[in-house]
């Protein structure tokens, strides 16, 4: 199974990024408020990309973020240094260091196709979210591209929308990312 290499962390924050995701309107498109309340989790959060801008958005709330791999949150500590409503912590593949039903949005950004056991994933994300917890998926579209991982490595929408309903959840909406991604919004 093909996981993402630290050596190319440039490759997570760069211009062409920012350009077809930025990180604030991308969460907001999901339905994070300004000056929001809750606990957002960002599931393998790599250079905090995504954990940052929601740390400032929910300005009431709190952000964490979670990676397997150190050298990914070292990076994203610096980047978060001066704000105080956010977390990074080291985590296992199928065991987050999460407290179960305490995570009101959880983010899993180009994560899903590197995980081997799908469903054993979906269920650690299931346990860490509350009663109305919500889950935003992005993924690379199942095409062609000149970047990204090898099509054989993506997964479809419809292939992410069966895993997630067999596992209980309830899909809300699709969601517009890029023309390179993909958006879905579901709720436990």
């Amino acid at each position: 199974m093909h996981k993402f290499d630290p050596k190319n962390l440039k490759k997570l924050d760069n211009p062409t990024r920012r350009k077809y995701m930025p990180p604030y309107k991308t969460l907001e498109k999901f339905g994070l408020k300004s000056k929001g309340t809750g606990t957002f989790l960002d599931i393998g959060c790599g250079i905090g990309y995504f954990t940052i801008p929601a740390a400032k958005i929910l300005s009431n709330g709190r952000a964490i973020g979670i990676d397997i791999l150190p050298e990914m949150l070292e990076h994203a500590k610096e980047r978060a240094e001066g704000l105080n409503n956010i977390e990074f912590k080291l985590c296992e593949e199928y065991k987050f260091p999460i407290e179960s039903e305490s995570i009101d949005y959880a983010m899993l950004s180009n994560v899903l196709h590197e995980i081997e056991d799908k469903n054993k994933y979906i269920k650690e994300i299931k346990r860490t979210l509350n009663n109305d917890g919500q889950i935003f998926i992005i993924e690379w579209k199942k095409v062609e591209t000149n970047y990204g991982p090898p099509i054989d490595h993506r997964i479809s929408q419809e292939e992410v929308i069966e895993l997630f309903q067999s596992n209980g959840f309830k899909l809300l909406e699709y969601v517009e990312v890029s023309k390179h991604h993909y958006g879905l919004k579901f709720i436990k």
